[in-house]
């Protein structure tokens, strides 16, 4: 007992070590030394909090005047999925807002719209236009220079945002509404095209003509803090149709736009949406032909005259407003829009190099700064293809998120030599199957084909979709990514229980012969209703102690348990019973591939090559399919996405993570209860804590009501 409970404790003080370290590197990496610091900011929101991490200067001072940049996840996210951006932001220099939409994150659902209506999840624009509010108010942000990015959900939300606080209404706009509700002049949509102040002119006396001037300079300040440079998607943001003194007109936001292009490659409509564009496409760029994908185009006031054409001013990081006195024109006048396509996959635009950096780029340029302001000779802008910074500090944050896994195993290693819980402690089977073996080989093969089935599944965004919204409205509220999760789950499970029957069958009936995988009762699963019982309280012990280390990263560090495209976050009181019913949905996948998972030991070798030859073989299978969809992928002329790659970045890590712990809690206890006890609640957490609204149904008045559907 000695020997086990030490060997515990020195695992579990080396791995704690570990985390600590590898928050304090990444801590180091993100501050630049201390030089940016980070702010939990929680906004009240008409009922509910809206959560943020704001990236400042450490000492930042009134007279500072610096461009803000506001970030935002998609669907099925949190804050965690644009660390990357926020990082890289800061580092150059920006105020950085990271924002979670809404039912995300920390963040709770509101009891009615910016419009004081109540909730619908079609509207709104997720808490993201008071973040913009917010942001205009810090003394050290300057309100003209603030740009929003967004992806996926984000990116639709940005563009709510724009055309509420702008209402598709340019400064002339705006003076021939004045003119027309305050002097009542008679406009007419021949005169729209016309100069306001013109107008003003012919029909306004002296007096008026001064009062005239008061309202130009009140709409001059509102139309000088629209956002000024955005992701956005086209369809909500462009071409949209809005009243001008009472005139039906059609407008687009009146900032630099960043366009689409996202989900490149989804459909060959997407991938040639630029190269070869509908009308529509050729109407917003003002072209007649197709456009250069990421290529700034100067966009003419079409309003004063009909039929101009766009200018194309050169490629994203070959022109600079420091150099090009059109390109510095131009986004003065939020009159840039480029066609963003940076050939990835749709979650790659959160964490692929060229992504972030064709992004950064348009955002620096558009807010005039990279690390001092970019019209000054003496500034040394930090080239947006340099993203090492971001790339390590993210390998630290995924180093200490193995780490703690390691911890918590060690921790129930530990509890299993006290008195209460001892008896959970059964000895494993001994192990029989040699790696030179034609078990080891069909095993493996079994493995492989398992890993690639639910690799397969979690990544039919179709499947998921549908399920969200056959559930919507009878349960609480499942994201479209949620389900991608349980269905990779699921026909993991299903698949390894039919491979393994067949394995068993071949061998009883026509090999007769007794293989060396482990028979059934080896995995102890009658361990009793009391010691399951038991088991399920040691592995609420061992998440209590990851979701404390999970707080202690953030407050200490700043940083989160993080890994590419994953995290885990913390959580308000109430998502911890949101938990339960993600527990529910996945208990049983979990309990098969908890017993598949042990159904083999390797004999001759030590308990720590056992673990790691075991976890990688059955990881394989989704990391082949993985490699095999970029590999087609990225083999394609417009980079067509293969096999749904756009959202399977983070089983890279969670496959293995989750195969650890199938693996470790068995040897550890005996039985296979605590690991599927235990990855159920990981991945229960990590779906509680990444809710949002805008897939959802929250039409319920207590979390008692949305959970059982009354």
């Amino acid at each position: 007992m000695n020997k086990t409970n030490e060997k515990c404790k020195k695992v579990a003080l080396i791995s704690l070590i570990v985390i600590i370290v590898c928050g304090f590197i990444a801590q180091l990496i993100v501050t630049q030394g201390y030089k940016i610091s980070v702010t939990h900011v929680n906004l009240e929101i008409r009922g509910g909090d809206l959560t943020m991490d704001v990236y400042h200067p450490s000492n930042p001072t009134a007279d500072m005047k610096l461009p803000c940049m506001i970030v935002i996840h998609g669907g099925s996210e949190s804050t965690g999925a644009a660390t990357m951006h926020a990082w890289e932001y800061a580092r150059r220099g920006f105020v950085v807002i990271n924002v979670n939409m809404m039912g995300a994150g920390t963040s709770d659902m509101p009891n009615y719209f910016e419009d004081g209506q109540p909730y619908n999840r079609q509207r709104g624009t997720s808490g993201m236009f008071d973040c913009l509010e917010y942001a205009r108010s810090i003394s050290y942000v300057d309100p003209t220079r603030i740009g929003m990015w967004g992806h996926s959900q984000g990116y639709s939300l940005t563009g709510a945002v724009c055309v509420l606080d702008g209402e598709l209404l340019s400064l002339n706009d705006r003076l021939f509404d004045a003119l027309y509700t305050e002097f009542g002049v008679p406009v007419t949509a021949e005169m729209l095209s016309q100069d306001a102040d013109e107008v003003a002119k012919q029909y306004l006396n002296k007096d008026q003509l001064k009062e005239y001037e008061y309202i130009k300079a009140e709409c001059e300040e509102k139309v000088s803090q629209y956002v000024k440079a955005v992701r956005v998607f086209d369809n909500n943001t462009c071409l949209l149709k809005t009243k001008v003194a009472g005139i039906e007109v059609v407008r687009s936001i009146h900032c630099n736009m960043q366009i689409g292009g996202e989900r490149n490659g989804t459909s060959a409509t997407s991938a040639n949406r630029f190269t070869e564009p509908n009308d529509r496409m050729k109407q917003i760029f003002c072209q007649d032909g197709g456009m250069l994908r990421n290529h700034y185009y100067w966009i003419p006031d079409t309003v004063a005259n009909p039929g101009a054409k766009s200018v194309d001013l050169g490629a994203i990081g070959e022109v600079s407003i420091a150099n090009n006195a059109q390109l510095r024109e131009a986004f003065a006048t939020n009159s840039i829009y480029i066609t963003y396509n940076p050939s990835t996959m749709h979650n790659g635009n959160l964490w692929s190099p060229k992504a972030i950096s064709l992004t950064m780029e348009f955002f620096c340029q558009a807010l005039g700064y990279n690390n001092g302001e970019l019209t000054d000779p003496n500034t040394q802008p930090i080239p947006t293809t340099k993203l090492a910074s971001g790339y390590i500090a993210l390998a630290f944050t995924t180093i200490a998120t193995f780490a703690m896994l390691v911890f918590i195993c060690a921790f129930a290693g530990m509890l299993l030599q006290t008195a209460f819980f001892k008896p959970l402690e059964v000895p494993t089977y001994e192990p029989k199957l040699k790696i030179k073996s034609m078990d080891f080989l069909l095993a493996s093969i079994i493995a492989l084909i398992v890993g690639w089935v639910g690799a397969y599944f979690g990544s039919r965004e179709t499947m998921g979709l549908k399920a969200s919204n056959a559930f919507m409205s009878k349960w609480l509220p499942t994201e479209p990514g949620h389900w991608r999760l349980i269905f990779q789950m699921l026909f993991t499970a299903l698949c390894a229980a039919a491979l393994w029957i067949i394995f068993f069958l071949i061998y009883k009936y026509v090999l007769k012969k007794e293989s060396t995988v482990a028979p059934l009762k080896a995995i102890k699963l009658k361990i009793g209703f009391k010691n399951i019982c038991k088991t399920l309280l040691l592995t609420i012990a061992m998440f209590a102690v990851a979701y404390i280390l999970e707080m202690f990263m953030e407050g200490a560090f700043y940083v989160k348990f993080q890994f590419v495209d994953g995290s885990f976050e913390r959580m308000k009181a109430y998502k911890f019973v949101w938990m339960f019913k993600y527990f529910l949905l996945l208990l049983i996948p979990c309990f098969i591939m908890s017993y598949a998972n042990n159904l083999v030991s390797l004999k001759g070798v030590s308990d720590t090559v056992d673990t790691i030859v075991l976890v990688t073989l059955q990881s394989l299978g989704c990391w082949c399919f993985l490699l095999i969809a970029n590999a087609i992928t990225f083999s394609t002329p417009d980079h067509m996405t293969a096999l749904g790659l756009h959202t399977m970045l983070p089983a890279i890590f969670l496959v293995p993570m989750t195969n650890y712990l199938f693996r470790k809690c068995y040897k550890v206890t005996g039985s296979i209860w605590a690991g599927t006890f235990m990855v159920d609640m990981l991945l229960a957490w990590r779906c509680a804590s990444y809710v949002s609204h805008r897939f959802m149904f929250w039409g319920y008045d207590s979390v008692v009501s949305r959970f059982f559907g009354f």
